[in-house]
């Protein structure tokens, strides 16, 4: 807000600026929470969160807030610091998970969305309870990359926008879909990045790069039977890669179905979360 001091900043005081937004989440938290105490729950939740907010910090970022177990962070120096924030989260986390397992606690997971675009930082509230947060569509649009980790089964998923901010070659990226979140009609790009998986998932992904943007490709111009072919392809060298089984079913699907050549666009739209 480019004040000198708390003191000086004031309710309605505001600024605008581009800026990067970090979502995180941890998957079936109601499930896992539903198994412990009040008390099992804060410990857990701050553990957790511990653990992940000074990853913010490091790398330049600071958090808006916390949303029970979510986090939501912004990055107002590149989306490069955004991304790796990101990416070390999903490092801690196996981290994090070896020591529950060790403890004889199950596992946890998460996703991760990232957005980046203009938006205004200000404070809301009365004149007794304000607090800092920013009002902007591209603070949508990361919420609901986040949310769209659960379909594709990747831990991260980064608009187009953040994308075309990113050092070029600084991460491993593979675009995956072209969707329309909910609530707009404008489709977007939608890339996984691939540094915030094992090892082994990731060497695969890159091994199948190529394979699996000619099908892709070949998926969004309605040559279906051979998108399959190079989707099942891939499949054959990385049996777990999630998305591209999410592909063959869809090919599957709509050779078995038919589709009408005349309305169908290749974009996914999201009536939900």
């Amino acid at each position: 807000l480019e004040k000198k001091s708390i003191l000086d900043v004031h309710l309605g005081d505001q600024v605008q600026k581009e800026m990067s937004i970090l979502f995180s989440d941890i998957r079936s938290f109601t499930t896992l929470s539903e198994s412990m105490s009040p008390e099992e729950n804060f410990r857990f939740i701050n553990s957790y969160l511990g653990r992940m907010g000074p990853l913010v910090r490091d790398n330049h970022g600071y958090i808006d807030k916390y949303i029970g177990d979510a986090i939501m962070a912004l990055f107002d120096r590149s989306a490069d610091d955004a991304v790796r924030t990101s990416v070390k989260m999903l490092e801690a986390l196996r981290e994090y998970n070896e020591g529950r397992m060790r403890a004889g606690y199950v596992p946890i997971r998460i996703g991760v969305g990232v957005n980046t675009g203009m938006m205004m930082l200000g404070t809301l509230g009365e004149a007794d309870r304000m607090e800092g947060s920013v009002i902007s569509d591209a603070v949508n649009l990361a919420a609901r990359l986040e949310g769209l980790t659960k379909l594709y089964n990747t831990p991260l998923l980064v608009s187009e926008a953040t994308r075309n901010k990113l050092t070029p070659d600084a991460f491993w990226i593979r675009m995956i879909d072209k969707v329309a979140v909910k609530g707009k009609e404008n489709p977007v790009l939608i890339h996984e990045v691939l540094d915030a998986e094992t090892p082994e998932a990731r060497d695969g992904k890159l091994a199948t790069l190529k394979t699996f943007s000619t099908g892709w490709e070949l998926y969004q111009n309605q040559q279906f039977e051979k998108a399959q072919e190079q989707f099942q392809s891939c499949l054959e060298q990385i049996p777990k890669d999630s998305v591209t089984e999410l592909y063959v079913e869809r090919c599957k699907t709509l050779l078995s179905r038919g589709w009408d050549p005349e309305t169908w666009d290749g974009i996914i739209r999201m009536d939900t979360k």
